[in-house]
């Protein structure tokens, strides 16, 4: 095997008296190496595609499902909430919740119902998030009970 190299390369070679022959080796080898890597990868790419397409879709099937049941456990519990524990602010305020809302929440029958639900003692409440299926479907069941009840009220 000849290899060719420009002049110049060559001319620095032999003036720091460098082991061609050597170096060249293991620059081939390092490059048959990566070579051989590539083509380990690539040949299972179809194999690895499919199983991954199969994980996203198993795992979004689930994350749906249980957004579902969240969304079924939160409206349940806003209803529950709403007739059970709730004022009447407290209420109006979460029928039309928006986070966005500068002042504190005045949702203080939130920690009874959520002990209750619990069967112990709850002082810490997680942020309301519209986006969380159990909170929104919270806020559209407390929703209900004040569509009912708001006319009366007044």
């Amino acid at each position: 095997m000849n290899i060719s190299v420009p002049d110049s390369l060559a001319e620095q070679v032999r003036a720091r008296d460098l082991p061609i022959s050597a170096i060249c080796q293991e620059a081939l080898l390092d490059a048959v190496e990566r070579e051989r890597a590539k083509e380990g990868v690539s040949s299972n790419f179809a194999a690895v595609v499919e199983r991954l397409r199969g994980t996203v879709d198993v795992r979004d099937r689930e994350r749906q499902k249980s957004d579902r049941e969240m969304r079924g456990e939160g409206h349940a519990d806003g209803i529950a909430w709403a007739k059970d524990y709730a004022t009447a602010a407290e209420l109006q305020y979460m029928a039309s919740y928006d986070p966005a809302r500068k002042e504190g929440s005045p949702l203080r029958s939130l920690f009874p119902f959520m002990s209750d639900k619990k069967n112990e003692k709850v002082t810490h409440i997680p942020p309301i998030k519209v986006k969380d299926p159990y909170w929104a479907g919270f806020i559209a069941g407390a929703g209900e009970v004040w569509a009912v009840v708001a006319d009366q009220l007044r």
